[in-house]
C-alpha cells in the first residue's frame, strides 16, 4: 500500500477533484498546493502587493502569517488568522496565479511548508512539481493529463455552477497561457516525473479515473504508460466532471 503519493498535471485536468477523492477513500491527508499559490495571490491582489517588486515581495513574505491547519483530512489555509475560500478560485485569480508561482522566492517560501505537511502522515499531494521536486522519493507518482478542450470545458462548467460569468474562449485562452508560463518557468517547471504513471482523463469518467488510482495506490494492477488505453470506456458511471 503507497504510503505518500504525488499528483501532477496542468490546469483542469482534474487534479484536485481525483486528489481529494483518493483521499478520502484511502483516509490520507489531502494536500492541494495550488490552493496554496491561490491563496497567496488573492492576498497579493486584495491588498495591493507589487509582487514583481523583489524587494516588495521578500518584505511580504516575511511579515506574513501563514498557517496549514489539518482539519477533516484536508488543509485550510489562513491567511493573517483569515480562513481562505473560494475567492482563490475567482477568474482574477486565475488570471494572476501562474505569474505568482513562477517567482522563485515564492516558490521556496512554500516548498518547505508543503513536503514537511506531506511527510506528516499518510497524504496524497497534488500540484505541478510534487513528483519532480516536493516529493522526488514519493511511493506513487502519477501524470494526470487531459486535451486542452476538455480541461476549459471542465473548468468553464465549473465557473457555471459557481455563478461566475465567464467565456469558454476566455477560459480555453487562459489553460492555454497558464500551460505555457508553467511548462517553461525556470524554477520547478511543470513536467512529468520519470517514473511518474500517466493517466489521460480526457474520456474516462470521475468513477473510472479513481478506481485506476485506487489500483495504483494498492498495486493490484501493474500499470504502465498511458492508463487510458487501458480502460473501457463506453460506459459513463455515476460521476461526471
Amino acid at each position: 500500500m503507497k504510503q505518500c503519493i504525488a499528483i501532477d498535471g496542468p490546469a483542469g485536468s482534474g487534479k484536485s477533484t481525483m486528489a481529494r477523492l483518493l483521499a478520502e477513500k484511502l483516509g490520507y491527508l489531502y494536500i492541494d498546493t495550488g490552493a496554496m499559490y491561490r491563496a497567496l495571490t488573492a492576498y497579493f491582489l486584495a491588498n495591493g502587493v507589487h509582487y514583481t517588486d523583489t524587494q516588495v515581495l521578500e518584505k511580504t513574505l516575511r511579515k506574513l502569517l501563514i498557517e496549514f491547519i489539518e482539519r477533516n483530512d484536508t488543509v485550510e489555509i489562513k491567511l493573517e488568522g483569515n480562513p481562505m475560500g473560494e475567492e482563490i478560485r475567482s477568474p482574477q485569480v486565475d488570471e494572476h496565479v501562474s505569474s505568482v508561482a513562477r517567482i522563485p522566492e515564492v516558490r521556496t517560501y512554500l516548498r518547505q511548508l508543503q513536503r514537511k505537511l506531506a511527510l506528516s502522515r499518510p497524504s496524497v499531494t497534488e500540484g505541478r512539481d510534487i513528483g519532480t521536486v516536493i516529493l522526488p522519493d514519493a511511493d506513487l507518482k502519477i501524470f494526470l493529463t487531459a486535451s486542452p478542450t476538455v480541461r476549459a470545458n471542465r473548468r468553464f462548467q465549473q465557473n457555471k455552477e459557481k455563478g461566475l460569468d465567464t467565456q469558454y474562449d476566455t477560459v480555453l485562452q487562459n489553460i492555454l497561457e497558464r500551460d505555457s508560463i508553467d511548462s517553461t518557468r525556470k524554477d520547478a517547471p511543470l513536467k512529468k516525473a520519470k517514473d511518474a504513471i500517466t493517466v489521460d482523463t480526457s474520456s474516462l469518467s470521475i468513477d473510472e479515473v479513481l478506481g485506476v488510482l485506487i489500483d495504483l495506490v494498492r498495486e493490484e494492477r501493474p500499470w504502465y504508460g498511458d492508463i487510458s488505453r487501458k480502460c473501457k470506456t463506453g460506459e459513463q458511471r455515476n460521476g461526471n466532471w
